[in-house]
């Protein structure tokens, strides 16, 4: 009897010990999130997972994913009143089609929605890896996509195809990347103020907010032309195929839209070969592919449409956006897309 009492004894002090370890770990965890949530650096891109994560289930019924040619050139507010159908915009910085698979991969797990739409633009040389540099593999606006996912296999998942092997932790563990704002006051107000109020007036669409001036029109109408032209990475087109398939799956229509660029630009590089290959992977999936540079007319637009940045061949303003996401939807309804 004196036994059992023993072995019942230590069972019960084994229980408090594991109960103690779990409430520890718990408490770590949540200390750990929190100061991820106020340290980590203010940025639309983290800001657009979390205003994400907060909709409630079926929110979603247009998916928008792409890099900053999406978040610029795609009204949520016009689409609905085309459509008659909510939509949201989970884009990033120079965001490739392997983010892009993942995000939606992600966002499956909190919306079904029945159409998504991958920004074509996408689909270029970008192989999200940085051998050569000082700092191989390692860009903030990927960063910043991966740390904006909950944790969970699709993370993990993501981090293993996107990082090299011995930047995992680098990627996983985003508090060892910005402990130091801590002295920032800046960066932990205005996180407390964007969770604590912002985050439901937040909107995934950033258009630009300039024209393009003179002279950068006159940098572009007169560039010398590349006849090289752009390439798509295999890897791209990989998970291109991917997404397809994903979606597929799923019962979820896939489109591609590839938003308009300066028309000086598009002169200015060999166009028609990298449209043409990104045609024939639409051909190949069978999907529903726009591209507005062949629709500069129809949608109205002119060179003051488009801001003047370095980058300027690609950002649409307000007015631009407005008059493309019109457009483009438009021809949705037309084609029967929905």
């Amino acid at each position: 009897m004196k036994a059992n009492n023993l072995v019942k004894r230590q069972w019960e002090l084994r229980g408090k010990y594991c109960l103690k370890i779990a409430a520890f770990l718990l408490f770590l965890f949540i200390f750990l999130r929190m100061a991820v949530l106020l340290l980590y650096p203010s940025n639309s891109i983290i800001r657009t997972w979390q205003r994400f994560y907060v909709l409630k289930r079926g929110e979603v019924e247009i998916l928008i994913v792409g890099n900053s040619h999406a978040y610029s050139s795609f009204d949520p507010d016009i689409i609905s009143d085309v459509t008659g159908q909510s939509s949201y915009i989970l884009a990033s910085n120079s965001q490739n089609v392997v983010q892009a698979y993942f995000n939606v991969k992600e966002a499956l797990h909190y919306q079904h929605p029945n159409v998504i739409i991958l920004e074509a633009f996408a689909l270029d040389d970008n192989y999200n890896y940085r051998f050569g540099t000082e700092t191989p593999d390692k860009d903030w606006k990927k960063e910043s996509n991966i740390d904006g996912m909950r944790f969970g296999l699709c993370k993990l998942e993501a981090v293993m195809e996107q990082y090299l092997q011995e930047n995992w932790g680098y990627a996983l563990l985003s508090i060892a990347r910005c402990h130091s704002n801590w002295t920032s006051i800046e960066t932990i107000g205005s996180n407390l103020l964007f969770y604590t109020e912002g985050i439901w007036e937040y909107s995934s669409f950033h258009p630009s907010e300039t024209h393009m001036s003179a002279e950068t029109k006159a940098l572009y109408d007169g560039a010398e032309y590349n006849p090289s032209g752009k390439v798509i990475s295999e890897i791209n087109i990989q998970y291109y195929h991917k997404l397809a398939q994903l979606c597929r799956k799923e019962g979820i229509t896939l489109c591609m839209v590839m938003a308009p660029m300066y028309d000086g630009y598009i002169q200015s590089i060999n166009y028609g070969d990298w449209a043409a290959k990104i045609a024939d992977l639409a051909e190949d999936e069978d999907i529903f592919y726009l591209d507005c540079n062949e629709y500069y007319s129809e949608i109205g637009l002119t060179s003051s449409d488009f801001e003047d940045a370095y980058n300027g061949y690609h950002h649409l303003n307000k007015d631009g956006a407005d008059k493309v996401t019109q457009f483009v939807f438009e021809q949705f309804v037309k084609n029967g897309i929905k």
